[in-house]
């Protein structure tokens, strides 16, 4: 009777082990997918910060450019009688013009953080690091809006003042063969809302430089992390 009950006893021990070691091994394939969907989706995402750098440093020259346009008209606001009508308007027209468009690709962000895979991310400073990414991008368009919202009020000034001599496209693809057809001096109310416009685009250049330096820093964590 004594051997009955224990070779029972050890036939249930062995059940309930199988059992559990099955559950522990379902649990642990579980983990280990979703391990791979997040490793996946941040994948995904290093591609996308790698997108967005040269986007950003597509916008850098752009508003470099439009910087320097400022500038030069600026700087010569007392002396454009003597600069031939074809450099003024080059540049009349690259300051009234040129603006960029940031386009932020959060879907593989909002993937993993609505499926909740982000709580799998062990290093809490990829997660910081991308809720203040993708945050940050909001704040990047809102400067371009700004700057936009201050052209679209001189845009007639382009037009009236400025004939585009040929659809010619710079390297970025911008429209610059113009000339001046108006009258000088250029009106105050113009010089003023350009160097508006040329403080805009210092002030977005300083945050796109900003943003690189932290995808950088974060990329080499998302990277850490996936390995």
């Amino acid at each position: 009777m004594r051997h009955y009950i224990i070779r029972h006893a050890l036939e249930f021990v062995v059940i309930v082990m199988g059992i559990s070691l099955s559950f522990y091994l379902e649990k642990q394939n579980a983990t280990a997918y979703k391990d791979t969907l997040k490793n996946q989706s941040l994948g995904r995402i290093l591609k996308n910060i790698e997108i967005d750098v040269k986007d950003y440093k597509f916008n850098l020259i752009a508003h470099n450019n439009a910087i320097e346009s400022i500038n030069w008209l600026e700087n010569h606001r007392d002396q454009l009688y003597l600069k031939t009508r074809d450099s003024i308007g080059f540049h009349y027209g690259r300051a009234l013009i040129i603006n960029t468009v940031f386009v932020d690709n959060q879907e593989e962000y909002r993937a993993i953080q609505n499926s909740g895979l982000i709580e799998l991310i062990e290093n809490e400073e990829v997660v910081l690091g991308l809720q203040n990414k993708y945050s940050y991008h909001k704040f990047i368009k809102f400067l371009e809006e700004m700057i936009q919202k201050e052209l679209s009020v001189l845009s007639e000034d382009l037009y009236t003042n400025t004939r585009l001599v040929s659809p010619k496209l710079d390297s970025l693809g911008y429209l610059f063969d113009r000339t001046f057809v108006g009258q000088l001096p250029i009106p105050h109310p113009v010089f003023e809302r350009l160097i508006t416009v040329g403080s805009l685009h210092d002030y977005y250049n300083a945050r796109v430089k900003s943003r690189i330096r932290r995808d950088s820093v974060l990329r080499l964590r998302i990277e850490k992390e996936i390995q």
